[in-house]
């Protein structure tokens, strides 16, 4: 009996041995995982490493001391806890494999905020893989359950939750489809089917949209992937914008259109490249319809660009005397006088050398499709670079050219300027300034094109225009000035005949 009770004795305190020695391993264990976690922890607030690559070390820490840990036990302790390490390793593992995605995403794609990886489908399709895959591995370590038998014999229940799920499985693979072909990003302005605004997430069965109207909306990504997407921050971010401005019927295109132009260049979210311009748009039976198109850098700056054009517009309306026409129409019964409706500045083009020969009929029909234009002394007339594509003749006033800040000529009544970029379409090459208050009477291509069909004797008259100015410009080399001014002439052969 009593070497029965020493064995027993003995046995207890070899058990005792044994787990005071595998409960200091595994407090060791714990206590050096946690100290490295912390370490981590520091670190990554630190910002010397990011949340990732944190997670991703403490994680192949811990599985690492837990394989020492496992290959120090004695052989009995190791095979009675194999079945918790093995599970703890299991766990450890998919938490590796989810940090390791997450640190990967972090790197391809920009962060929302510092230290975060964006959302992602496939960061989400990665780790329920991970997750499938140890899942399936341990099962069939630790239980000997094969998945393909588990999987064959629930092949009923999976159709049936397939068919019941048609609608949630669709949207899964429609947000699948979206984030590998990338038809917008987050940030970006979309719209999709009756609903416009700023993406600011796609999920697995969602893509997220803050509207103008700051509403967040929800669009199931198999309805987003069927309707008509439309991506305005692609292929670039600035929009075009076209508004529509109503002109009484009696005012020439050429004024209005200055006066659109004007209001353009002016108005506060505008962009200068692509440069806006004003186009005659439509001719309906009380009025003119002109489009003012423009750009804008922003699809969420439509609002405030189209309110700041249209009420420069309507300030250059009335600083031009230009009536917005009413919508309906005015019956004026009055006696008519031949003097009130002569086009003012008829007179004066008479004295112009381009223009003699014209008959009195041809004169008035150029006023009328031309504007008179008022400048004080010293206000710029045209700008060296801008485009142009009229023409002004001087009623009243002088006018100054200063090329490159030197003045190099003063024009008087009679004289024209800027005829160079009308009648070849290039840029102005001379700044143009008022040297007293000065009238001027401006025509555009159109209104140019008209009194070229009814005068082609004016062409003679153009082509002498062109070698004097030519040979004004290259007084040094004759024959080049010569060569300029056939170029020049061409120019204006293919814009005008």
């Amino acid at each position: 009996m009593l070497p029965s009770l020493f064995s027993r004795t003995d046995a207890l305190a070899e058990l005792g041995r044994q787990t005071l020695d595998v409960g200091g391993r595994l407090v060791g264990f714990v206590a050096i995982f946690l100290c490295l976690a912390a370490v981590l922890s520091l670190l990554r607030r630190r910002g010397i490493i990011s949340r990732p690559l944190a997670g991703l070390l403490r994680w192949l820490t811990g599985l690492a001391l837990l394989w020492l840990l496992r290959n120090t036990l004695p052989d009995a302790p190791a095979e009675r806890a194999g079945t918790a390490l093995a599970v703890a390793g299991l766990a450890m593992t998919f938490l590796a494999a989810c940090q390791a995605v997450d640190y990967l995403f972090y790197k391809l794609i920009p962060a929302r905020s510092p230290g975060k990886p964006g959302r992602h489908i496939l960061q989400d399709l990665l780790k329920f893989c991970a997750l499938a895959l140890i899942v399936g591995w341990g099962l069939r370590q630790l239980t000997d359950i094969q998945l393909g038998s588990l999987l064959t014999s629930s092949a009923i229940l999976t159709a049936v939750i397939g068919l019941s799920m048609q609608d949630t499985i669709g949207s899964l693979f429609s947000g699948l489809l979206l984030q590998v072909e990338k038809p917008f990003q987050e940030g970006d302005w979309i719209r999709a089917g009756d609903v416009e605004g700023k993406v600011t997430e796609v999920s697995w069965r969602y893509t997220k949209v803050v509207t103008l109207d700051n509403n967040e909306v929800l669009l199931p990504n198999n309805a987003v992937a069927k309707d008509r997407l439309v991506n305005y921050d692609r292929p670039a971010s600035h929009l075009r914008q076209i508004l529509h401005v109503p002109a009484p019927l009696d005012t020439p295109p050429v004024k209005v259109k200055s006066a659109i132009q004007t209001a353009l260049s002016r108005a506060e979210g505008v962009l200068k490249t692509p440069a806006p311009v004003a186009r005659l748009h439509e001719i309906q039976a009380d009025r003119v319809v002109y489009a003012a198109v423009f750009y804008i850098a922003a699809f969420n700056g439509r609002l405030a660009a189209a309110d700041a054009v249209l009420s420069a517009v309507w300030y250059q309306f009335l600083e031009r005397g230009i009536e917005i026409p009413a919508p309906t129409r005015r019956v004026v019964m009055d006696t008519p006088d031949p003097d009130r409706s002569r086009p003012e500045g008829l007179a004066a083009l008479a004295d112009v050398e381009l223009l003699s020969g014209m008959t009195d009929a041809d004169m008035d029909m150029l006023a009328r499709a031309s504007v008179v234009r008022q400048f004080a002394p010293g206000q710029l007339i045209m700008a060296t670079g801008e485009a142009g594509s009229t023409m002004s003749f001087i009623l009243s006033g002088k006018v100054a050219i200063v090329i490159g800040g030197t003045e190099v000529a003063q024009l008087s009544p009679g004289q024209i300027f800027g005829e160079m970029a009308l009648l070849t379409g290039e840029p102005r090459q001379a700044d143009v300034r008022a040297v007293e208050a000065t009238r001027c009477l401006e025509v555009d291509r159109e209104g140019f094109r008209m009194v070229l069909a009814r005068h082609p004797e004016i062409i003679d008259r153009v082509r002498a225009i062109f070698a004097a100015r030519a040979a004004a410009n290259r007084s040094a080399a004759a024959p080049e000035a010569v060569d300029e001014a056939t170029n020049l002439f061409a120019r204006f052969c293919k814009l005008f005949l």
